[in-house]
């Protein structure tokens, strides 16, 4: 398989989504959200085995969107600081890009959606 080139800002959301793209993930986000846990109990909100939470954990982490600092025996879990800005600001850049696109006609001016025809300028369609 070829690898796609692509430049950090989308490199960074393509890890950010992969990390995100498990439901045991997203929902570990919400818990810390909520307030920022201990290990253990991260794993009491979820059915799953220690390992498999801690695995999870460090997904996240890896991709900075938690951290941890070792108090003890255990690991205190939070929201990164920023994470969820950077999130907001890379996914509203993305879509910001792909805007121009829901407005299009194809080679044969017929509009591309069911929105309506296409524009005088046979780039965009009209209501």
């Amino acid at each position: 398989m070829k690898d796609i080139e692509l430049v950090e800002r989308d490199q960074n959301l393509v890890d950010t989504f992969r990390a995100l793209g498990h439901p045991a993930r997203l929902k570990i986000m919400q818990v810390l959200a909520e307030k920022p846990c201990i290990c253990s109990k991260v794993v009491d909100e979820l059915p799953l085995a220690q390992s498999t939470v801690s695995q999870h954990l460090k997904v996240l982490k890896d991709a900075g969107l938690i951290a941890g600092r070792i108090e003890g025996p255990s690991v205190c879990y939070c929201i990164a600081p920023g994470a969820v800005e950077r999130l907001a600001k890379s996914v509203s850049q993305f879509t910001i890009q792909l805007t121009p696109a829901s407005a299009c006609c194809d080679s044969s001016n017929t509009c591309c959606t069911e929105a309506g025809a296409c524009c005088s300028s046979g780039d965009a369609c009209c209501a």
